[in-house]
């Protein structure tokens, strides 16, 4: 699993960089351009309009407007760039966020506030170097409901009103039977969770800011309860695999053989892959690579190999929470269900973001997944590694993160965090257990660790030959950690799936 040094490893983006996307209707793919040249669909571009709408208001209080480029070529026709652009999103009020290029086709960027009144949107498109284009609306105009609520998860339901109120608000909940609960008085805000729902049921919530008339919601329908998964599906040798649905992508969902996978699944003897199906709100088990993800899925779970939902989280809010339970709902055309979630609990403009306010979010995130999946369900919280890049509870919060976790998940690239390769691999295993030792501290309490290890030849120490691999395993083991799991899939060599494969857990500690 990547952390900020190899996000373009992962997404293929650089901060606001949209990541390469995927358009459904470009099979195949341009041929690729010279590095660092926008990949286009179509001649260069020449000019942009940017395409908006309202997205209305969401469970979390903010007004939500969406804005997406379009390019043109000289002479006005339409072209599409899959790669290696860069538009900077910059809103008069609230926050803009950019969107994974697949998610709407093109360049796209979410503008949320919670005050009511006139948005400017200007958007600089720099590569391609292209004329700054200002886009307006007034959320005062836009029609729709300005008291919502939505349930992020059987146990979590968010009802929200906008624009912010900084008088008194009070919440009300209406069940099925019009037994009516009044829940809470919010001095100020814009939103409130209700941690009291009971799964599969249907709730009515009324909003009363004082001085006016009550509102009301539309009828919210809770999911029904989870299937119980437990830290034993994280246990022995593992592999995360990811994947992408743009076409020019090297990882693209297309290129992928379900069968390859699961044959090589069960040579190594992997007890679990950790695949990545979320990065913010974008669900990338898409409609056209559902078939596909659904085999492997499928594939590896009727031969006895769990696939856990790797989810990337972008902000605390109710649309990206909202997409990491869809992956805990999700359902293989054979009725299969994942094994729990991975939380890729990352700082850095790809992710999380930086500075206070992201420490303090990747703390709430984990406290908000646990809320809505319920005590039963295993979260899989992977961290920076302490020991390796040299952190502590004052600059990531790892006794919040583990609060919330069933496991803790630390990212010991062993190979990554220096200029040269381990001298042996004997300093390979006493780095991967002062790795455990370290996390296990700035944890504050004994709680399950599967380390992350590396296959991937992540910096210019290279690929980790298979003699690191297996020191890597043992230490582990002799620590005490329930498993390893390996970064990445993609890029694993032979000869490392040998050693791999070879290695045997036997009765893992718990």
């Amino acid at each position: 699993m990547s952390f900020r040094l190899v996000a373009v490893l992962l997404l293929a983006a650089c901060a606001r960089i949209a990541p390469p996307a995927p358009l459904a209707h470009v099979t195949p793919g341009p041929a690729p351009q010279p590095p660092g040249e926008p990949v286009y669909v179509g001649n260069p571009a020449a000019s942009v309009h940017i395409e908006t709408r309202a997205l209305g208001i969401s469970p979390d209080g903010y007004a939500r407007w969406l804005a997406i480029a379009r390019f043109y070529d000289a002479h006005g026709k339409g072209t599409l760039i899959l790669a290696n652009s860069n538009l900077q999103w910059i809103p008069s009020t609230g926050q803009a966020q950019w969107q994974n290029r697949m998610r709407y086709g093109q360049p796209s960027a979410i503008v949320s506030t919670d005050r009511d009144g006139p948005i400017t949107l200007t958007v600089e498109p720099t590569f391609p170097k292209l004329k700054t284009v200002i886009v307006r609306t007034d959320t005062k105009s836009w029609r729709g409901a300005r008291v919502v609520a939505g349930a992020i998860g059987p146990h979590l339901v968010q009802v929200g009103w906008f624009p912010y109120s900084a008088v008194p608000v009070r919440i009300a909940r209406i069940g099925e039977h019009g037994d009516r609960v009044t829940l809470a008085k919010v001095s100020g805000g814009s939103s409130y969770l209700d941690p009291t729902v009971r799964p599969g049921a249907e709730y009515r919530y009324e909003v009363r800011r004082e001085g006016t008339r009550p509102s009301a919601t539309g009828i919210v329908h809770v999911p029904g309860p989870l299937p119980e998964t437990t830290i034993a599906n994280v246990s022995g040798s593992g592999a995360w695999l990811f994947y992408t649905v743009n076409p020019i992508g090297g990882e693209y969902y297309a290129r992928l053989d379900p069968a390859s996978i699961v044959r090589q699944a069960v040579a190594a003897h992997l007890h679990y892959v950790e695949l990545r199906v979320a990065y913010g709100e974008f669900f990338e088990i898409t409609a056209k690579a559902k078939q596909t993800i659904d085999a492997i899925v499928d594939g590896l779970e009727s031969r006895g190999i769990g696939v856990i939902a790797w989810i990337v989280p972008r902000q605390v809010s109710y649309f990206d929470l909202r997409t990491a339970l869809e992956a805990a709902e999700y359902r293989t055309v054979g009725g299969r269900h994942f094994t729990g979630l991975a939380i890729d609990a990352e700082r850095g403009e790809d992710y999380m973001g930086d500075g206070r306010a992201a420490f303090a979010s990747l703390g709430e995130y984990l406290r908000l997944v646990r809320e809505a999946v319920g005590a039963h369900y295993l979260v899989i919280a992977t961290v920076e590694d302490p020991f390796f890049e040299g952190l502590s509870n004052t600059t990531y919060p790892y006794r919040a993160i583990a609060e919330s976790a069933s496991v803790l998940q630390p990212m010991a690239y062993w190979r990554m965090m220096r200029r040269q390769p381990p001298k042996d691999v004997q300093q390979v295993e006493a780095e991967m257990l002062d790795s455990y030792d370290e996390l296990l501290r700035v944890a504050g309490r004994k709680i399950p660790v599967s380390l992350g290890g590396q296959t991937s030849a992540i910096t210019a120490t290279g690929y980790p030959p298979a003699s690191e691999i297996r020191a890597s395993m043992e230490a582990a083991k002799r620590a005490g950690a329930i498993g390893e799991a390996f970064f990445a899939w993609n890029d694993t060599l032979p000869q490392q799936w040998a050693a791999i494969g070879g290695f045997r857990w036997g009765t893992l500690r718990r």
